[in-house]
């Protein structure tokens, strides 16, 4: 059971990177004025169309 807890947990940390890995590579969170990340908008920003994709991408790379 401890286990089954273990692997969900790190798949969901997984994919919340994986998610803020993408929008970063694709420019989805800069700040206009500096060209920076905007690090609000990783929290919030959604790439793709489910959390199972990123968990293949993830997985995949």
């Amino acid at each position: 059971m401890i286990a089954v807890l273990v692997i969900v947990w790190l798949s969901a940390t997984l994919v919340k990177v994986e998610n803020q890995r993408y929008a970063m590579q694709v420019g989805m969170c800069r700040e206009a004025n500096t060209g920076l990340t905007d690090f609000k908008c990783l929290e919030t920003v959604q790439t793709r169309t489910g959390w199972w994709w990123h968990l293949f991408y993830a997985i995949k790379d």
